[in-house]
C-alpha cells in the first residue's frame, strides 16, 4: 500500500463526524493510542485508555465528547469509536492503487462472461462458462471453476479457489487458501471398502461474506450449502455439506460445523467450537470459545461448555471424582440404613 494522506477535516467530513481543531493537519497514518505519533489518528473507546492517551503524539482522535478535556490534540468526536475506527480502516484501503484488466499469463475459459471492470491477476484460472460481474478483482493464482457466478465488486485474493457451479454474491471477500466448493465427506460403508457418495450440490455465498484464510466451505450433496448476507467467517474453519448459515452471523477461528446442521441469523459463535451434525441452532445465539454443541438450541441466549484451565495436579484430582459422580449419586439415593 503506498502512502496514503488526508486532512483532518476530511477525515471528519467522511466519516461524518464533529471535529474540534485544525481541519488542515495532515494524518498519514492509523496508530493504537500508545504508539501514535504525529501525523497519526488514533481512537480510544473508555476511560482505562486515557493514561495511555494523555501521553500520545497522536495529531487527532476518534472518541467521545465526555474524553475531550484529556487531549490537546484534534478531536473528532463520535459515540462509537470502534465503529468510526472499522469506516477509517474502509476510507484507507479503498484509496489503494489497484491495476486493473486482465494479467497476459491468466487463463480465462470458453464462454466465460468477463466484465469489462474485473480485475485478473497472474496465473489465476476462471474455467468455462463462468460469470464474472462487474469491478470483481481476482487476485494471482486464485481459480473460478466451471459455471460459477462471481458477484459484483467481490473479491478473491491470492490462491483462493472457488469450486465448479458454486455462487459468491456481491461484495464478498474469500481468503487466500479458502476453499469454496470442496466435497463434502459423503463415504457409503460396503464389503470392499468406502464407496464415494460424490457431492451434487453447491455452494451460494450471499452479499458481503468474508471467508478467512484457509476456511473450507464443503458443496451440498444434493442441494446446496446456503450461507447468509452479511456472514462473516474467520481463518481455518470447517463447514461441513448442507450447512445452513442465517445472515449476519459470525464464527471465529477454527470451529468446525458437521453436516447439515443449520444456525440462525444474528449469531456469535466462538473460536474452536465443535457443532455435531443434523442440528438447529435459533436466531441471535452466542455461543463461547472452546464449546461442544450435540444438540439444538431453540432459545436465544449465551451458551458455554467446557472446563477452565487449571493445574494439571488439580485436573486430576477432579477428573478423578467426576469419574466417580455416577456411583456418588447411586450412593446418595439409596434410603439411609436404620
Amino acid at each position: 500500500m503506498g502512502r496514503i494522506s488526508f486532512t483532518t477535516g476530511e477525515i471528519a467530513d467522511a466519516l461524518n463526524l464533529t471535529i474540534a481543531g485544525d481541519p488542515t493537519l495532515e494524518i498519514n497514518r492509523i496508530a493504537p493510542v500508545d504508539n501514535a505519533m504525529p501525523g497519526s489518528i488514533t481512537f480510544v473507546t473508555g476511560r482505562s485508555f486515557l493514561p495511555a492517551l494523555q501521553i500520545s503524539q497522536a495529531t487527532a482522535v476518534i472518541m467521545p465528547q465526555a474524553f475531550v478535556a484529556e487531549t490537546s490534540a484534534v478531536r473528532l468526536h463520535s459515540d462509537d469509536p470502534y465503529l468510526c475506527y472499522a469506516r477509517l480502516t474502509q476510507l484507507w484501503v479503498n484509496q489503494q492503487s489497484i491495476t486493473t484488466g486482465v494479467h497476459p499469463s491468466a487463463v480465462i475459459g470458453e464462454g466465460v462472461e468477463l466484465a469489462v471492470s474485473a480485475t485478473v491477476g497472474p496465473h489465476a484460472v476462471i474455467a468455462d462458462h463462468s460469470v464474472i460481474g462487474d469491478n470483481v478483482r481476482i487476485d494471482a493464482g486464485a481459480f473460478v471453476g466451471n459455471g460459477c457466478h462471481i458477484g459484483e465488486g467481490s473479491h478473491l485474493f491470492p490462491n483462493a479457489t472457488v469450486m465448479h457451479d458454486c455462487t459468491v454474491g456481491r461484495y464478498c471477500e474469500i481468503h487466500s487458501a479458502a476453499v469454496i466448493g470442496a466435497d463434502g465427506f459423503g463415504w457409503a460403508p460396503s464389503s470392499e471398502g468406502w464407496q464415494k457418495i460424490h457431492q451434487l450440490g453447491g455452494v451460494t455465498l450471499g452479499d458481503r461474506v468474508s471467508v478467512g484464510a484457509s476456511t473450507t466451505i464443503d458443496r451440498g450433496a444434493l442441494d446446496d450449502t446456503v450461507i447468509g448476507d452479511g456472514v462473516i467467517l474467520d481463518n481455518q474453519i470447517q463447514i461441513a455439506h448442507n450447512v445452513v448459515i442465517g445472515s449476519n452471523t459470525a464464527i471465529a477461528g477454527c470451529t468446525g460445523v458437521a453436516g447439515s446442521t443449520k444456525i440462525g441469523r444474528n449469531c456469535r459463535i466462538g473460536g474452536a467450537v465443535s457443532i455435531v451434525g443434523h442440528l438447529s441452532i435459533c436466531d441471535n445465539v452466542m455461543i463461547t470459545a472452546d464449546s461442544f454443541v450435540n444438540r439444538s438450541i431453540a432459545t436465544a441466549g449465551s451458551y458455554s461448555s467446557g472446563y477452565p484451565l487449571e493445574t494439571s495436579a488439580q485436573w486430576r484430582k477432579n477428573a478423578i471424582r467426576l469419574h466417580k459422580l455416577d456411583e456418588f449419586v447411586r450412593q446418595s439415593r439409596k434410603p439411609p440404613r436404620s
